[in-house]
């Protein structure tokens, strides 16, 4: 793997997050998972640059991962699976690795930059949610750290509910 850098996406970024939003989609669907068969749409894209952290792996010139960070939850857990619904907490939603570059350490290295910008975000903890169906998925945040703390329901599809703790 090359030399990755983490960038803040501006408006500018919109549509790349976009394309890689949608490559992964289309991966998954290959897969079997079609949760993320309907494109995410630019203007949510574009509402989450301004409201919520997006952030783009870059290599060279290529954009190669995406994931957005947020304060609260996009949807929120009602009632909240984590056991400390109150710790200091940063919520992951759309982790995307462009499908050329899977398998190569691109999705490690981005769970270690959310832990980074968790951190200087002041949180204790980062939580998300990953198709319960998608086991391959569900095993590469459990073997980051990630715990399994019970399962919601969304538009039809069973999500296991995930949190990592931060070390201090």
């Amino acid at each position: 793997m090359s030399a990755l850098a983490l960038r803040r996406a501006g408006t500018a970024d919109a549509a790349r997050v976009t394309a890689l939003l949608a490559a992964a989609g289309a991966a998954l669907v290959t897969q079997g998972f079609r949760n993320w068969e309907r494109a995410y749409p630019l203007e949510l894209v574009l509402r989450d640059i301004e409201r919520r952290a997006v952030f783009l792996g870059i290599d060279g010139d290529d954009a190669v991962a995406t994931f957005t960070l947020g304060h609260a939850p996009v949807i929120p857990y009602v009632p909240p699976p984590w056991p400390d619904a109150a710790l200091a907490a940063v919520y992951l939603n759309r982790m995307a690795v462009l499908p050329a570059r899977q398998e190569t350490g691109v999705g490690g290295w981005c769970l270690a930059e959310i832990d980074r910008e968790a951190r200087a975000l002041g949180a204790a903890a980062v939580r998300c949610d990953v198709l319960a169906d998608n086991h391959r998925a569900c095993r590469f945040y459990e073997r980051a750290g990630y715990v399994p703390w019970g399962t919601r329901e969304h538009l039809g599809w069973t999500f296991c509910c995930c949190e990592r703790r931060l070390a201090p």
